[in-house]
């Protein structure tokens, strides 16, 4: 147990200017993101999360008297000769399984043209798949990552433990450059066991080494991973650009780019077959992957992505 807490511990943090100024803010938000995952848990993810991440197997519940339509695999043949009456054996789902927030909040994660920046919709995101995770009385931990893992919280059960995640997501430091590969092999190390992986990330490449297909292909075929990548529409709409440009990257990469004339264009439509590039390269390395955007209602984006899940082996 001392082992598996010594590899969940993270670097300590820096102070972060932007991060809310008193503790009734951070409050604040907390709760607004409790409430919005009550309100997912009875609409959009109602039955949704049980059904896309399922536990890890079977376990007996109890035995019951057979009945017309009943399996008859499942009849036990020792209890039925036992009683002088046929009885069937009743499994429930082994439902308890370990869920990992990994969570970006390198440079570029701060961009906002207006509104929500793109890591409050990733924490907002977080907080409310990892409440539902709680619901459903998986294990949830959480590790927030830049050029390295900068801030790791060990799993635990329970939603107070969950808004706990919230609560250090949003005062956390954010900042540097995203070393998503580092991120990843954290997580292989601290999930010994199968469980889910849920990444969130805007995935913007910030230097050519910036390779990390490897790394996430040999997680999903040990885990379940969900990659759910957050931008902000401004960042390839440039006509709309304020000024005529957007830094594209932000702080992390800090790209200027012109909105105005044809280079703008150009310039847009490669960002958009970016965005659709990297869905494709999420998934060719095993994941489940999505794209949501800050001003949107990500929530029914997500829940559709469960859907799609169910039936699976």
């Amino acid at each position: 147990m001392m082992r598996r807490l010594r590899d969940w511990i993270a670097p300590p943090l820096p102070e972060r200017s932007d991060a809310p100024s008193t503790i009734d803010d951070i409050r604040r938000q907390v709760r607004l993101i409790e409430v919005r995952a009550r309100r997912a848990m009875r609409d959009a993810l109602a039955g949704d999360y049980r059904t896309a991440f399922r536990g890890r197997g079977l376990e007996f519940a109890e035995l019951q008297p057979y009945r017309p339509g009943d399996d008859v695999r499942a009849i036990d043949w020792k209890a039925t000769a036992r009683l002088r009456a046929p009885v069937v054996r009743r499994y429930v789902e082994e439902r308890e399984q370990t869920v990992l927030l990994l969570v970006d909040v390198s440079g570029s994660m701060g961009y906002a043209a207006s509104g929500t920046s793109v890591r409050e919709r990733a924490v907002e995101i977080a907080g409310v798949l990892g409440l539902a995770a709680a619901d459903a009385n998986d294990i949830v931990g959480a590790a927030a990552f830049a050029t390295d893992v900068v801030l790791a919280v060990p799993p635990a059960k329970g939603a107070s433990h969950m808004l706990r995640i919230v609560r250090d997501l949003l005062t956390h430091a954010g900042g540097g450059r995203t070393e998503l590969a580092r991120a990843l092999r954290y997580a292989g190390r601290v999930m010994p066991r199968r469980g889910v992986i849920i990444i969130i990330s805007d995935f913007i490449p910030t230097h050519p080494d910036h390779i990390w297909d490897a790394e996430l292909a040999k997680l999903s075929r040990r885990h379940d991973v969900v990659a759910i990548c957050v931008r902000d529409a401004r960042e390839s709409a440039l006509e709309h650009a304020n000024g005529g440009m957007i830094q594209w990257g932000g702080a992390e990469r800090g790209d200027i780019l012109r909105g105005d004339d044809a280079a703008a264009r150009a310039q847009q439509a490669a960002l958009q077959s970016e965005r659709r590039q990297i869905l494709s390269r999420l998934r060719a390395c095993g994941c489940d992957a999505v794209l949501v955007e800050t001003h949107d209602d990500w929530l029914p984006t997500v829940a559709n992505l469960f859907r799609q899940r169910r039936g699976r082996p």
